[in-house]
């Protein structure tokens, strides 16, 4: 888990992205994160890391595994700029995944 990095979830049960998270930690056993709007807290604990992000298992909110990918510059362009005004000029002029979170910590303030 990397609390710079920008992640896309997908809740249990789903298939689809249910939206992004930033600034994501763990803070006395709950996850917390921001999404674009306001923060999160949901209880529970990480079951599995990789290199692409990581498993965690709400006892909380919608209880069961939340899946967190790391958003890449790549996934971005592909589906996720549709979520941002001005996403297709953003998609074209950011070229690293990096930048890409940079923007993003700087355009909400994380």
């Amino acid at each position: 888990m990397d609390r710079r990095a920008v992640y896309f979830y997908t809740l249990p049960g789903e298939t689809a992205c249910a939206g992004l998270a930033l600034d994501v930690h763990i803070h006395s056993e709950v996850l917390r994160f921001d999404d674009t709007i306001r923060g999160h807290e949901i209880p529970g604990k990480v079951a599995a890391e990789d290199e692409n992000g990581f498993t965690f298992t709400s006892t909380g909110y919608m209880p069961g595994e939340w899946r967190f990918d790391v958003l890449t510059v790549e996934e971005f362009r592909r589906e996720h700029y549709k979520m941002v005004e001005g996403g297709e000029t953003m998609a074209a002029k950011i070229k690293t995944t990096d930048d890409l979170h940079q923007w993003y910590r700087r355009e909400f303030g994380i």
